[in-house]
């Protein structure tokens, strides 16, 4: 979804027997693939969504923002305990090399004591060792780094992608604070309320 998002992609079909494969945890490989496969400028377009207010959501500790900017971009903080510790990051989606060089390489991490959980709920099925991080209470298992930084690298991965779920371009500044997922599509859905259905 990342991916799709980086390359500004809107007009697509995917076609898939089996799940999408996790290939090594990061965007890379999608990258390669749209690369390879060429994109097609159409001449009807996605509007931009321009973002003319500050719109925020706020679950416990956690907080999303997006606030109006001439550019999208991402400031992340995360908080985890060692070995990730605290990370922050701003990313500022210029272009796909951007993106491609910053961030599809980070990979998606886990913590050894979620995967019996999540064995027993039938998830996590797509994880194999080499795919993703492993992280235990004292180091990382499995794996070097690819950045010093790559965990919040990842969570921006995620945000993007889930930005992706409007199906158009974005300009705004977001500001996340311990977030994931559910404030994501949480925001997504804001968005949706206020900028497409009234445009429709």
């Amino acid at each position: 979804m990342a991916v799709l998002h980086a390359y500004r992609i809107t007009n697509l079909m995917v076609k898939m027997i089996e799940e999408i494969p996790i290939m090594d945890g990061s965007a890379l490989e999608f990258c390669r693939i749209i690369e390879e496969a060429g994109i097609e400028e159409q001449e009807e377009r996605a509007n931009e969504i321009v973002i003319d207010r500050r719109m925020e959501v706020v679950h416990q500790q956690k907080s999303l923002v997006i606030e109006p900017s001439e550019t999208f971009s991402i400031h992340y903080f995360l908080n985890y305990p060692p070995p990730i510790g605290q990370q922050s990051l701003h990313f500022v989606l210029e272009n796909e090399e951007a993106f491609k060089e910053q961030i599809a390489p980070a990979r998606t991490f886990g913590f050894l004591r979620d995967i019996e959980m999540l064995e027993r709920m039938g998830l996590g099925s797509g994880g194999r060792l080499h795919n993703f991080i492993l992280v235990d209470d004292e180091k990382i298992v499995n794996t070097e780094l690819r950045f010093f930084d790559e965990f919040v690298r990842h969570k921006i991965l995620d945000l993007i992608g889930d930005v992706y779920l409007l199906n158009r371009p974005v300009r705004g500044k977001v500001t996340a604070h311990l977030t994931g997922h559910t404030e994501n599509i949480s925001m997504m859905k804001k968005i949706q309320e206020e900028f497409l259905r009234k445009a429709d």
